[in-house]
């Protein structure tokens, strides 16, 4: 039915493309050709393939129950079509036992089917992996033996989308779990909206880090900058752990230490204090302080916001001082031996390198 298969896959640590490569394969076996197309850094305009006979994937993984924004962004300026189309999203699966547990998807795959659909595709597949979660920053990889059995889960379930979408059925399991993805919707969209930029905050450089550069040349989103010979998190940054988990000398940590104390001084203190002062002062505040509660909440995070990278910025300035970067940098759960980093299996360095697309 089909000829050609074009994927194009946004992935921190190799999960996305683990997928990809599988689905490659039993396309290859039924005398499909295929492209694997990374979106790292994309350029515009971004050309859309043409011919009848092709079907295209995007594969991506899910960030706060909902798709990078950085995904979404290469979604929106991809040209109207009428291809046959399918979405895969790959979301935090654990083992417990001998059950492969899987994450939710949130709004990964519902946003992505209603834009498709209204560019004119037809969406032929909407479905989920859990391959291992890579969330370093909440939890040690996986043990070696738990993500091997799920590479090896994820891949029989590959191999049965890839035998359903190209003998050209419909497959929708991913939307299986819709009605707890609509439950946690509004999680997706704080998330979209406030928690990915204060997320952005959360990584900084021990003093072991040597300035080689590895995690800004291979930042899929562009996002990280050398400040000083060390990096620096701008809020293009989407947390996708690949910095974490590719720096040779373990030398990029999560700051848990400041995102606590962050959060205690402006959502628990200044905040406060800013607020009360300001209404007693101002009277177009005090009238503010009326508006509906959602505004508030989107104003107070926006300030916020601002504050935070303000912070971060100090901090990182402050982290050349041995005592300051320990304090900000060393005292992390991540920073623990047993603390493990994740690659998906098969993938090494090299496959992570920056290939601009879109001319």
């Amino acid at each position: 039915m089909y000829k050609r298969l074009i994927i194009y896959y946004l992935t921190g640590t190799g999960n996305a493309l683990f997928a990809a490569r599988r689905l490659v394969e039993r396309a290859g076996e039924r005398g499909i050709g295929s492209e694997i197309i990374p979106i790292d850094r994309f350029v515009m305009p971004i050309k859309a393939p043409e011919g009848k006979e092709i079907i295209i994937g995007f594969l991506y993984p899910t960030h706060g129950f909902n798709l990078p924004w950085y995904m979404l962004k290469f979604m929106l300026a991809f040209p109207r079509g009428r291809n046959h189309l399918f979405c895969l999203n790959t979301y935090g699966g654990t083992k417990v036992g001998k059950l492969h547990l899987p994450g939710l998807s949130g709004l990964a795959l519902i946003l992505p089917a209603l834009l498709f659909f209204l560019k004119g595709y037809r969406v032929r597949g909407l479905v989920s992996l859990n391959m291992p979660s890579n969330w370093i920053s909440l939890h040690p990889a996986l043990t070696p033996s738990a993500v091997s059995s799920l590479a090896e889960h994820c891949s029989k379930k590959l191999d049965r989308y890839a035998a359903a979408l190209f003998s050209g059925s419909r497959i929708y399991r991913g939307l299986i779990s819709i009605p707890f993805d609509l439950a946690v919707s509004p999680i997706a969209i704080g998330y979209f909206f406030v928690g990915r930029f204060w997320l952005a905050k959360m990584y900084m450089a021990t003093s072991s880090c040597d300035g080689c550069g590895i995690c800004a040349n291979h930042c899929p989103m562009n996002a990280l900058i050398m400040k000083g010979g060390r990096p620096f998190w701008t809020f293009h940054c989407e947390s996708c752990m690949r910095c974490i988990n590719l720096c040779p000398r373990k030398a990029i940590q999560v700051s848990h230490s400041f995102i606590a104390l962050s959060a205690f001084l402006m959502y628990g203190v200044l905040l406060s204090l800013g607020i009360s002062l300001a209404a007693r002062w101002n009277t177009g505040v005090r009238a503010l302080m009326e508006s509906p509660p959602e505004i508030i909440a989107l104003l107070r995070d926006w300030v916020m916001l601002s504050i935070l990278f303000l912070a971060y910025r100090l901090i990182q300035v402050l982290g050349r001082w041995r005592i300051f970067n320990f304090l900000f940098a060393g005292l992390t759960l991540t920073r623990l031996p047993f603390w493990r980093r994740y690659i998906a299996p098969g993938i090494i360095l090299k496959d992570f390198k920056i290939t601009p697309k879109g001319k």
